[in-house]
């Protein structure tokens, strides 16, 4: 074996070991993120009467994922915009509150988002999953939230991943431009 032969030998080695140290890496990463216990409920009254979560969780969650949706619903310059993407009748007038300011249009909250809080079990991550409004689209099935990330298409009780975007909070400040259905918006952050 010449010199140069056992350089690209050795090279080609610790190429080999980085790449199976990285994919090693990712491996104990996504084994040490755990899904989170979560539900969705249309009404207050819906989670109290689950009893998946105590009676505080459930008001303070509600009162959370009320106040998000007065400052951060999807807001659309007409009514027509509006129900274009909620459905006939599912829009309101939204108040000086919210991110976009009075006189835009948001539709109505259909349901919120309670989750338990963030822990960590035998090395295993847990992420908090946070309150949060959430909206009924008249083109996805199911509960959808403030960015139009599908977050369930039923009522109750769910188990959601770490890398799920509906654990993601929207922007408090936005803009939205006059278009139609959530892939079209533009919202830029201020």
């Amino acid at each position: 074996m010449t010199p140069e032969d056992r350089e690209r030998y050795v090279k080609r080695g610790v190429k080999l070991a980085i790449l199976g140290t990285f994919i090693f890496a990712i491996y104990l990463v996504e084994r040490s993120i755990g899904e989170t216990e979560t539900a969705a409920y249309k009404t207050l009254d819906d989670c109290l009467k689950d009893s998946k979560f105590g009676p505080d969780d459930c008001k303070s969650s509600f009162e959370t994922a009320r106040a998000e949706h007065l400052k951060n619903a999807p807001s659309y310059q007409n009514r027509e915009d509006c129900e274009e993407e909620f459905g006939n009748g599912r829009c309101e007038q939204t108040s000086s509150a919210h991110g976009g300011g009075a006189g835009h249009y948001s539709p109505y909250q259909w349901g919120y988002l309670i989750g338990r809080a963030e822990k960590s079990v035998n090395g295993v991550y847990y992420p908090a999953v946070p309150a949060s409004a959430l909206y009924e689209s008249s083109h996805i099935p199911g509960f959808v939230n403030a960015d139009g990330w599908l977050v369930t298409n039923k009522v109750g009780g769910f188990k959601m991943t770490y890398g799920n975007g509906a654990l993601i909070s929207p922007d408090v400040r936005t803009t939205t431009l006059a278009r139609s259905g959530f892939g079209t918006r533009h919202v830029s952050a201020s």
